[in-house]
């Protein structure tokens, strides 16, 4: 028998796993819609989000004129940076929480200003100091706040401006006129994609129940999903038809723990009632609470799957909460896995050269034991004495450092400019990789990756990937 594969999913197509997932066993799959049912074009949506933030901190809140004068940079922020309120720096961490980059206003940290500044700190989210950019749309937050430290002008305590950026970027997300200008020119703001009509079609004709969980109100809600979905539908069909359950307003993360309660929207304006009894199939509700959805259906926690792009309110809290099955959009994803294809023949050279750097190390310690066995072990208010194997290697080391330096700048030149890889600081994870190992039961760039699998496909993460060795 032939094991090779007969069909090869492209890497930046592919659904990856870090725990086992029977989607044959799943009954049920909720999706989020912002950033995963509907995906946005990013540089759009931040510039515009970025833009009416900077004229409400000017018009509404004092903040000086230069402000509204500045522009969305977006290659100065990526997901998973951490926000230093205290300090008001924006830092690249690791899994182990230290940080390995860091930006005050536009100017980024030298080695020795990182060493002074965070030598002896690991970042902890228990200390309120710290906050992470979760999501796409903590973008525009991160942009605006460095420039507007970068500009001097306003006499505020960093974590102060921070909580004026946070809070009004809230605000144009939950009811502003971002949606609205979204709405008046989806096409301008929105990719529209006939795959994601086929995933959502592809799950219903095997039997699974689908539901539509998110925290967008029910006019946008309504708008957005006709506009990206009726049309690629078969005739007499709408995008209601594609969901067992419509939740808008959801409120998530409390949706996973609080027990709020359920309104029924019962006109196309939106107006409501309370629900007083059970849920109904096919009906469309407001807020609510998870474990309604889970009586309703009659399922266990481990037969709910949740799609979602954030990475606590979406993700840590169904899995962590519920116990239910997750997975996570990661729409830069498919952006880097693309860029690393492109640099693989580089990292392939430096390990390569770092394999012969391994192998010359390991005849320095043999050296060393010689000497030491010979009692001339190096003392430290002694200089060293090298023999002429040594003083050998220690040049064909440094030839290798020389051949290896511009491999690794001609690397990291496929991702981000100042950040590097989304997923890796270094050699090392970034916390936020960690994460996603941790509460995303599987992760993807795309909803519509999906297709590439049945709806009963068996989802394994890679053999003995948590072992160093």
């Amino acid at each position: 028998m032939d094991p090779r594969p007969t069909r090869e999913i492209q890497l930046n197509e592919r659904v990856f796993t870090t725990r086992t997932l029977n989607l044959n066993s799943t009954r049920v799959i909720g999706f989020d819609m912002d950033y995963t049912l509907v995906l946005y074009k990013e540089r759009a949506v931040e510039e515009l989000a970025f833009q009416l933030a900077a004229e409400h901190l000017v018009e509404r809140m004092g903040y000086p004129e230069q402000v509204r004068q500045l522009s969305f940079t977006p290659d100065g922020v990526i997901r998973g940076l951490v926000i230093d309120k205290r300090l008001g720096n924006l830092v690249k961490i690791n899994r182990f929480g230290y940080v390995k980059a860091a930006l005050h206003g536009d100017h980024f940290f030298s080695r020795e200003e990182l060493r002074e500044t965070y030598s002896n700190v690991i970042v902890s989210f228990a200390e309120d100091r710290y906050e992470m950019i979760h999501t796409m749309f903590s973008l525009a937050l991160s942009s605006l706040l460095c420039q507007i430290i970068a500009l001097d002008r306003v006499d505020k305590p960093y974590g102060e401006i921070y909580a004026d950026v946070q809070s009004v970027i809230n605000d144009l997300h939950r009811m502003g006129p971002l949606k609205d200008r979204i709405l008046e020119s989806p096409d301008r703001y929105i990719h529209r994609d006939p795959r994601y009509a086929e995933t959502l079609m592809m799950f219903r004709r095997f039997g699974k129940t689908l539901l539509l969980i998110t925290n967008s109100g029910w006019t946008y809600t309504k708008g957005i999903m006709s506009w990206c979905y009726d049309a690629f539908l078969p005739e007499g069909q709408s995008w209601r038809d594609l969901f067992d359950l419509i939740i808008v307003d959801a409120v998530k993360p409390d949706f996973f723990y609080a027990g709020n309660p359920y309104y029924e929207v019962v006109t196309e304006e939106g107006h409501l009632i309370k629900n007083q009894d059970t849920l109904e199939r096919g009906r469309i509700y407001q807020g609510g609470n998870a474990v309604a959805i889970e009586s309703l259906f009659d399922v266990g926690r481990g037969q709910i799957l949740y799609i979602g792009d954030h990475i606590y309110s979406d993700v840590y809290h169904s899995k962590k909460i519920c116990h239910w099955r997750t997975m996570l959009v990661i729409t830069e994803l498919e952006r880097e896995l693309n860029a690393a294809l492109e640099a693989e023949p580089h990292l392939e050279r430096i390990k390569e050269w770092m394999r012969r750097k391994e192998a010359l190390e390991l005849d320095l310690d043999e050296a060393k034991k010689r000497q030491a066995a010979a009692g001339r072990a190096h003392r430290s208010d002694r200089p060293p004495v090298l023999d002429e194997r040594e003083a050998r290697v220690r040049e064909q080391i440094k030839a290798i450092d020389d051949q290896v330096g511009p491999l690794i700048e001609a690397y990291d030149a496929h991702f981000n400019p100042h950040w590097g890889e989304l997923l890796y600081a270094g050699n090392d994870k970034t916390y936020f990789f960690t994460a996603v190992e941790r509460y995303a039961c599987t992760y993807t760039s795309r909803v519509s990756n999906l297709l590439n699998y049945s709806p009963a496909h068996y989802f394994r993460p890679p053999m003995k990937s948590y072992r160093a060795h």
